[in-house]
């Protein structure tokens, strides 16, 4: 038996998780890195407790709550940095770095959830879906998202002292975090396709 989604492939591995996954879903599918499968079906695996697992079919309301969830933490817990900085920034004088700050991470997790959910494609890929929680792409998502972070900051931050109108620089934040978000799967496909 094989992990494989064709039947005719046996690549001499026991047959131990397509039970639990359910219909023939394997996490080999698409390029490597990427979940195709979660922005392609409803099936969630989740964590339990220490050391389980589960996983479950949802509904589309119910597969949208555990992506925002999975991104909320991923993004969250992975921008610490930007938000320590923040806090020493702010004495610096510049215009509505808080703010901006706010529109870009809520606009970065808006937008990780609708890839990872296969509502909106990402950029410059034809493959759909998130990024894996591999550890190999953990530096990667701090570099990444720090960088889309902070340049959605001090780019809304610019335009709004530029400018005077603090809603444009917000604008520059939504855009400049939503485009960098959905250039991540991207991102993701080079920095994997190097490691081979």
């Amino acid at each position: 038996m094989s992990d494989s989604t064709r039947p005719d492939r046996d690549d001499g591995l026991p047959n131990r998780t397509r039970a639990h996954r359910g219909g023939g879903r394997s996490p080999r599918r698409g390029p490597p890195g990427r979940e195709t499968s979660a922005a392609t079906s409803g099936y969630r695996r989740e964590f339990l407790a220490i050391g389980g697992r589960s996983g479950t079919e949802k509904d589309p309301i119910g597969a949208l709550l555990s992506d925002l969830g999975r991104i909320v933490g991923e993004v969250g817990t992975l921008t610490l940095p930007v938000m320590l900085y923040l806090s020493v920034a702010q004495g610096w004088a510049l215009v509505a770095l808080f703010e901006t700050w706010l529109v870009g991470l809520t606009t970065m997790v808006v937008v990780g959830t609708l890839v990872r959910n296969g509502r909106v494609a990402p950029l410059l890929t034809d493959a759909p879906g998130w990024a894996r929680l591999l550890p190999t792409l953990i530096l990667l998502r701090l570099v990444y998202f720090n960088a889309t972070l902070l340049v959605a900051i001090h780019g809304g931050s610019a335009v709004a002292s530029g400018t005077g109108a603090v809603t444009l620089g917000l604008l520059w934040s939504i855009v400049a975090s939503g485009a960098g978000t959905l250039l991540f799967p991207r991102a993701v496909d080079e920095w994997m396709a190097r490691r081979r």
